[in-house]
């Protein structure tokens, strides 16, 4: 098998050729002509020599020559290639392999992967599973996803060990600033439901993420969703939301809702990356006075 190591400046050149091969040969049967050129439009040398910069990418080495490559973006997978003269020989796995090593030591915990229709059955075999089409004007999109093991375990809330730490992280990730999002009253409502779907994601004994959950016996709805700053950008995040989706499901959740403040508008794309999408809804609320905070 060829050898397999972090791609450097100079492979700029043999990167491109790589990825142009394989878009217009296995590539070509799947999407329109005008596809794959904008597609090969974003990775020439130059193109190349800035993802470099952005992205863990990686070559396979036969004979002093590059043979296919793949990059990791923070959790997903990114611009797997095989020249085609070598596909179907393992060489794409090899470096699949590496790559997952990569994201688990990352502490990565869902691995995503934007797929073209061609490079479906290959992901399918590596245990991702498809979770949404994008379209891009006639280019197509099959978003996949894998979950792996983790150090980063996500359990129950557990009040004695975990509160002080909830309540840092709360206070840090959403600013409260009035008496009745104070995150120990929270905490102390959601406990006294004892509903069961409150979830904290731990490194050791330290928390780095929450998750609530609440259902009604119709809808499911998501808050408090938090990743402690060290720890984003690994699929965290996306584990805990899929964590809850999970118990939500389990009791037979039909629908699941969430809602976005006002200023917070950049976790749109998070969502919309886990399958959510804006609702034409007005949002409403009341406060109840008489169980509000008296400071």
């Amino acid at each position: 098998m060829p050898a397999v190591r972090l791609a450097q400046a100079s492979d700029a050149e043999g990167i491109s050729q790589v990825i142009l091969a394989a878009l217009h040969s296995s590539n070509a049967g799947d999407y329109p002509a005008d596809v794959i050129a904008r597609v090969a439009s974003n990775f020439t040398p130059q193109a190349v020599l800035h993802l470099l910069a952005r992205r863990t990418v990686l070559v396979a080495i036969r004979d002093q020559l590059i043979v296919a490559t793949a990059a990791l973006d923070a959790n997903v997978v990114r611009s797997v290639f095989v020249n085609p003269a070598l596909q179907g020989q393992g060489i794409g796995r090899q470096l699949m392999v590496d790559i997952e090593q990569r994201a688990r030591e990352a502490g990565v915990t869902v691995l995503s992967v934007p797929s073209s229709l061609t490079a479906e059955p290959f992901y399918t075999k590596l245990g991702f599973h498809t979770v949404r089409d994008v379209y891009h004007g006639n280019e197509r999109t099959l978003v996949m996803e894998k979950a792996l093991s983790s150090r980063h375990p996500i359990g129950p809330y557990r009040d004695r060990l975990h509160r002080a730490q909830v309540a840092t992280l709360w206070q840090a990730a959403f600013g409260y600033d009035t008496a009745h999002n104070r995150p120990e009253l929270a905490i102390d409502k959601k406990l006294a439901v004892d509903d069961g779907l409150f979830f904290v994601a731990t490194d050791k004994t330290a928390v780095i993420g929450t998750l609530m959950a609440g259902y009604d016996g119709h809808r499911g709805w998501l808050y408090s969703v938090a990743v402690h700053p060290d720890y984003r950008r690994q699929g965290l995040g996306a584990s805990l939301v899929r964590h809850g989706e999970q118990a939500l499901i389990a009791l037979g959740c039909l629908k699941i809702n969430l809602q976005i403040t006002s200023g917070n508008e950049a976790v749109v794309g998070f969502y919309e990356a886990l399958g959510y999408g804006v609702e034409p809804r007005i949002s409403m609320g009341k406060k109840i006075a008489q169980n509000l905070p008296k400071s």
